[in-house]
């Protein structure tokens, strides 16, 4: 299937852009040491992936996590898997040459294929918010596969209409959350809007994006409703900028509207609350919003070493670069899927721009 000329935006793009798409496989052409160690761990992840047989579930459900956490993970996991094949083979295809472009491209497909044609929505106390963190994953891959001539239209249709009425659902069912939950919402509505190509929409999403900066980041930097979250206080910082950034991402690329650089109404911004976090991930014995000896530690191979490989392109700023460098290349999967490959597609730089 070929992209539709009449398209109202460029495909893929969105949150993974034809620029940085280019400008990746240009550099694991030219041997660029980083970026071919990361298409090579993409790559190994990519070929396991080929054997994977999907295992859709006609209703994803997943009860609360502090009422089961044993279920919850146990229910997260049989999306999550899937969803980590799909994209994995979705990006092998950008990236990779020959042949086995269309291997990915043919497995990924058929994943979200398989979840289109079972899935009919979720329930649970955390179905939404799961759906929304682990299954843009899903939208993601659909978009790097929107190129590939290869789709049945059936095929893309169903998935298209499952992007619509499931996992969309669940992202406006939380959306007007106040915390990490609707910051959940909004990014994957906006990754969903911009796939279906639905502008209006994904312009209400932009302002709404604003709205949310100016209530989720004190003067400080500190973000009051997940500093709350007592010895995961710091990993629920990092699970609201997780999506707020990349949610500033997409409309950098779709409208130009620069939100990284946005100061809410007390005057910060994500820039301020990457700052503030950054600090206390280096010095994590001094987060002041709960000193005990089981506070959840952040380190930069894991999280949230993802999300400061990603910034220190967009900012330029040597302190993100620093604490992660050891660690790269970087990739973070297995939970949820935004920035799970920064150091194989790392966002363009802003600060060049």
């Amino acid at each position: 299937m070929m992209p539709n000329e009449d398209s109202v935006y460029p495909h893929p793009g969105g949150f993974h852009t034809v620029s940085q798409l280019s400008a990746a496989r240009s550099q694991i052409a030219a041997g660029e040491p980083l970026r071919v160690a990361a298409f090579e761990a993409l790559l190994e992840q990519a070929r396991q992936a080929l054997q994977w047989i999907a295992n859709p579930q006609e209703s994803f459900t997943v009860p609360g996590f502090y009422r089961d956490a044993a279920g919850h993970n146990a229910a997260k996991k049989q999306l999550s898997d899937d969803v980590w094949a799909a994209y994995a083979c979705a990006i092998a295809y950008q990236l990779s040459e020959g042949a086995a472009r269309k291997e990915y491209a043919d497995q990924s497909a058929a994943i979200l294929t398989a979840w289109a044609r079972q899935n009919r929505g979720t329930c649970g106390d955390d179905g939404d918010l799961a759906m929304a963190y682990v299954g843009i994953g899903f939208v993601l891959a659909a978009e790097l596969l929107l190129d590939y001539e290869g789709w049945q239209p059936e095929d893309l249709s169903a998935v298209k209409q499952w992007v619509r009425a499931v996992y969309l659902q669940s992202c406006l069912n939380i959306v007007e959350r106040k915390n990490n939950w609707g910051d959940w919402g909004l990014v994957g509505s906006m990754a969903s809007h911009y796939l279906l190509e639905e502008r209006s929409a994904l312009e209400v999403d932009v302002e709404r994006l604003r709205g949310k900066i100016d209530h989720a980041i004190a003067a400080d930097g500190h973000m009051p409703l997940e500093v709350k979250r007592g010895k995961n206080s710091l990993w629920y910082t990092y699970f609201a900028l997780s999506p707020l950034t990349t949610a500033c991402e997409i409309a950098r690329n779709v409208s130009g509207v620069d939100l990284f650089v946005y100061k809410g109404k007390d005057g910060a911004g994500i820039e301020e609350a990457l700052d503030y976090f950054i600090h206390y991930c280096r010095e994590p014995k001094a987060w002041p919003h709960y000193r005990e000896a089981d506070l959840r530690i952040p380190t930069p191979q894991g999280y949230p070493g993802n999300l400061f490989d990603a910034m220190s392109a967009i900012y330029g700023k040597e302190v993100y670069g620093e604490w992660v460098e050891a660690s790269r290349p970087i990739m973070m999967y297995d939970h949820h899927y935004t920035w799970s490959v920064p150091t194989l597609l790392p966002p363009m730089s802003r600060v060049a721009q």
